[in-house]
């Protein structure tokens, strides 16, 4: 045999090895997060796939987003739900029990699930939960994200441990203080946003959308190795290995000019004593018309 044919023979050999080897890795990894069977049973939706996303803290849902992913089309709309939104269930009679961040301390991801498909109409497939830990992890781990803080911040919660002192103007960039941004709705002497709660949640757009951005560059499949430490013990989610790398291989055709971020439409009211985020049914259905129908929506 001629020293190329060798060559040839060493190195497919080699490729071989190392292909089985990250596939090995990356059957470890996803399956350390998974938590059981999908919402959506065996098969992966063809045409559309929605994700929830939940992040927790305090066993609420301090975040819920839905990730509508176009499979035929490769664009994502996410879609943010107010944590204040009004959702009364039976037997939860207490002002704040009526909040939609309410419902997972009492019924777990799938009881916010159905809520969540309540209020859209939208069948949710699969679902992702992590932790502050997570993001701080994750955001740190990929190298940072830059962020420009909107407003003077200074806010203690000692029983949290919880210490946020930013001035105006100044970037961010670490995982820890990423999370306070996240966290921050207003100073202890008064003082937030000036639209509450869904100032908020612009920021955990701007977030969100940096760190997709940051994540797309280069080898994808690469970049979810780098995280393997974070997600495995932060993150959990209900999909399978199957499915999980199925769109971890999508994620390389999609261009972060086809993200789009919008929040459920509607307007803060008082009620009990507490102010709810009550949604605009018939604003948040044209919404979903155009989500569905894969046309742009108002950002």
């Amino acid at each position: 045999m001629g020293k190329k044919k060798k060559f040839i023979k060493a190195f497919s050999i080699s490729f071989v090895i190392s292909l089985g080897i990250l596939y090995g890795v990356l059957y470890l990894f996803f399956n350390s997060i998974s938590i059981g069977e999908s919402l959506g049973g065996s098969e992966i939706p063809k045409k559309r796939v929605n994700v929830l996303i939940l992040g927790v803290a305090n066993n609420l849902s301090d975040t819920i987003m839905i990730a509508s992913y176009s499979v035929e089309k490769d664009k994502i709309h996410m879609i943010s739900i107010p944590r204040d939104t009004y959702y009364p269930r039976k037997g939860y009679n207490q002002a704040a029990q009526k909040k939609i961040n309410a419902i997972y301390g009492t019924e777990g991801a799938e009881g916010l699930v159905k809520a969540v498909e309540d209020i859209t109409t939208l069948d949710i497939n699969y679902y992702i939960q992590f932790d502050y830990e997570a993001v701080k992890a994750i955001v740190d781990s990929i190298g940072g994200i830059e962020v420009e803080v909107p407003t003077n911040m200074n806010y203690d919660d000692p029983t949290d441990n919880l210490h946020i002192h930013f001035k105006k103007g100044e970037v961010v960039k670490n995982g820890e203080d990423i999370v306070k941004l996240l966290r921050w709705r207003k100073n202890n002497k008064g003082g937030g946003y000036k639209d509450g709660d869904l100032g908020r949640i612009k920021m955990q757009q701007q977030i969100v959308k940096l760190g997709i951005e940051k994540l797309l560059q280069g080898n994808i499949v690469t970049n979810f190795i780098k995280l393997q430490g974070p997600i495995k013990e932060y993150v959990r989610t209900d999909m399978s290995f199957k499915e999980m790398m199925y769109f971890v291989k999508k994620a390389k055709s999609i261009d972060s000019e086809n993200i789009y971020f919008l929040t459920t439409p509607g307007k803060a009211k008082n009620m009990e004593g507490l102010s709810f985020f009550v949604i605009d049914d018939d604003k948040l259905k044209e919404e979903i018309e155009k989500i569905n129908e894969d046309t742009d929506v108002e950002e």
